[in-house]
């Protein structure tokens, strides 16, 4: 091969080395992006005389091991990030003097109380009535703010389940190029980084097992085994009007786990446990406040000297559902049976003074035998306890576990930084390193040139030698 044409192979080389670098250096703050090198390997001509470089192709600096941790921490760390943003939601509305039931039952019982110095008193009775009503309404409220944040996480999950549905269909169709490609002999950098990015934002909703195929393509799988994308085919998750979540995968359909990680997996552990357990305490104390309530309370005479028989609280005659049907039975103050001996005189009081006692009289909460099964576990957390006692209690714990939860968030925050950077250190474009290609590339081209140019020289010599 003639010194002009090995002076081309270095020109190329060196331009080939030059464009890969300036791709790197452009794409620096490109989410994903993955840093690319050219491979070079020196050519042989006839008889073993060298005949300059070759560009063996363009490699990309990727990483599975590193990749995989970062998706796996990325998954964690949002389904932290949704738990504890839900869940701090919550302990607003269950703390918030606006909202809180201990609020409104200290204010009831503080209204009985001062009937207690003229049970007979009109006003006195009216503003009974007026902060029972309060102490219904802040259950209702407080249902309805429940059943409101599960609306929102219904929609929530809609949301991400279609923006999970295009991740997967996406993914499918880049691993069908990515085959295509490479039985052509063609390597698709940027539709790699693609696809690894689709990746990221798929780690990002739930937890998934990726595993590479020889043939370029990958096959997600959730951590329990159920397949999201095999090849060019990719499931689809489902979510029913009733909120059960599935994945279908032609005709078939799977049951979607409840641990699966990801911002989904966070969304469905609050909607599905910790929501539910939380509406299930709401809906047992609403029926034990109003049971204990109307027991003693329909055992008294009212102020027209009638024994009363009548409940003072109405809507809660089974657990379920109790907290948004409580309702105040009594409109009229005089209704109130606050007397306990007709003889001694109907506004004596004396009902009065037991109905004053519930403050601090300890739950005994009984079910029927179809309630059981599903509020058996509630009860036996909540009887023994004072109705204010146990709902302090519920938002202690609550508040524990929201203080795990953000414990967990600022750890799984920690170890995703950690992660993002072990991947960038390898897969990352570096700005010194790249300069320092550019420069070396640079050199490279002018040699080259320069070896041209003297080959050329040489050329031009041989010429002039016969004229």
């Amino acid at each position: 091969m003639s010194l002009i044409n090995i002076g081309l192979t270095g020109l190329g080389a060196a331009n080939a080395g030059l464009s890969t670098t300036s791709h790197n250096l452009v794409n620096m703050n490109t989410p994903g992006y993955t840093r690319q090198r050219i491979g070079l390997a020196s050519q042989v001509g006839p008889g073993g005389v060298g005949a300059g470089v070759g560009v063996t192709g363009i490699d990309r600096l990727a990483d599975g091991f590193l990749n995989t941790s970062l998706w796996r921490q990325s998954s964690a760390l949002q389904q932290s990030n949704t738990q504890y943003r839900y869940m701090s939601k919550t302990e607003q509305i269950l703390t918030a003097d606006s909202s809180s039931i201990n609020v409104g039952l200290d204010r009831f019982y503080s209204a009985l109380s001062e009937a207690a110095v003229n049970p007979q008193d009109m006003a006195l009775r009216q503003s009974i009535l007026s902060q029972a009503d309060a102490v219904v309404q802040r259950f209702n409220n407080m249902d309805a703010q429940l059943k409101s944040q599960r609306k929102q996480l219904d929609s929530q999950l809609d949301s991400s389940i279609s923006q999970t549905n295009s991740l997967l269909a996406s993914i499918a169709e880049m691993n069908k190029q990515i085959k295509e490609a490479g039985a052509r002999g063609q390597t698709m950098t940027d539709v790699l980084d693609a696809r690894d990015q689709a990746i990221s934002q798929l780690s990002e909703q739930l937890n998934v097992n990726v595993q590479y195929k020889p043939d370029g393509t990958v096959d997600i799988n959730l951590d329990q085994g159920q397949p999201l994308v095999s090849g060019n085919t990719a499931s689809q998750l489902d979510m029913a009007r009733d909120g059960v979540i599935s994945i279908k995968r032609g005709d078939a359909s799977f049951a979607m786990p409840r641990n699966i990680g990801g911002n989904i997996g966070g969304l469905m552990t609050f909607r599905d446990k910790d929501l539910v357990e939380k509406q299930k305490e709401l809906d047992t104390m609403a029926y034990g406040f109003a049971q204990q309530f109307n027991t003693v309370h329909k055992q008294g005479y009212d102020l027209n000297g009638n024994l009363s028989g009548k409940d003072m609280f109405s809507g809660a005659d089974s657990v379920e559902g109790a907290a948004s049907r409580l309702s105040l039975a009594l409109k009229d103050p005089a209704d109130l049976a606050l007397g306990d001996d007709v003889d001694i005189g109907p506004g004596n009081g004396n009902n009065l003074t037991k109905l004053i006692a519930l403050k601090d009289t300890p739950l005994a909460i009984t079910l029927s035998p179809a309630d059981q099964a599903e509020y058996g576990v509630t009860v036996a957390g909540l009887n023994g306890k004072t109705l204010s006692k146990a709902y302090t209690g519920i938002c202690g714990d609550w508040a524990i576990q929201t203080a795990q939860i953000k414990a967990e968030l600022t750890s799984n925050t920690s170890l995703y930084k950690q992660a993002f950077n072990d991947r960038e250190s390898v897969c990352g474009v570096s700005k010194d390193e790249e300069a320092g290609n550019l420069m070396q590339y640079t050199q490279m081209y002018q040699s080259s040139a320069k070896i041209v140019s003297t080959a050329q020289q040489l050329f031009d010599t041989t010429l002039a030698m016969f004229n």
